[in-house]
């Protein structure tokens, strides 16, 4: 069942957190922080411009995307920004309908792109592609210090 968030989700959310950080790549560059996590999942279930949707099987939470709806810096245009998604390994069907569930959100609000990223080397790359989307560019990081 996908579902928006609630606080009391935020326990779980973190968790989910932390694995998509470690499966994904993203902690060999960056540092895991469980209280940045539930202060983003926390900030993203209650703002009007944000969304946390989930999903829940047997009572248990097994997927999660976070957006939030913001105009492009360039352009002025209305976009959903995808800022996480994650879908444990044994979910990872779902991960499609919570991205449509997503972008069902941002139509309802009027927002005309949707906004996706990908980690480096990662499959989800086709199936962006599957769903109509195009690629845009690529992230680099870099230590400073």
């Amino acid at each position: 069942m996908i579902r928006a968030a609630t606080l009391a989700d935020v326990p779980q959310l973190v968790e989910l957190g932390v694995r998509f950080m470690l499966e994904s790549g993203y902690a060999r560059h960056l540092s895991i922080d469980r209280h940045a996590q539930a202060q983003l999942a926390t900030d993203l279930i209650q703002a009007a411009h944000g969304v946390l949707l989930v999903y829940e099987r047997a009572g248990k939470i097994v997927g999660m995307l976070g957006a939030i709806a913001t105009h492009h810096p360039h352009s002025g245009d209305s976009v959903m920004s995808e800022l996480f998604w994650y879908v444990a390994p044994d979910a990872r069907g779902a991960g499609v309908r919570l991205l449509q569930e997503a972008e069902h959100w941002a139509i309802s609000r009027g927002i005309t792109k949707s906004l996706v990223v990908a980690p480096e080397g990662a499959p989800v790359g086709s199936l962006y592609i599957r769903m109509g989307y195009r690629p845009l560019e690529t992230q680099y990081i870099k230590d400073l210090l």
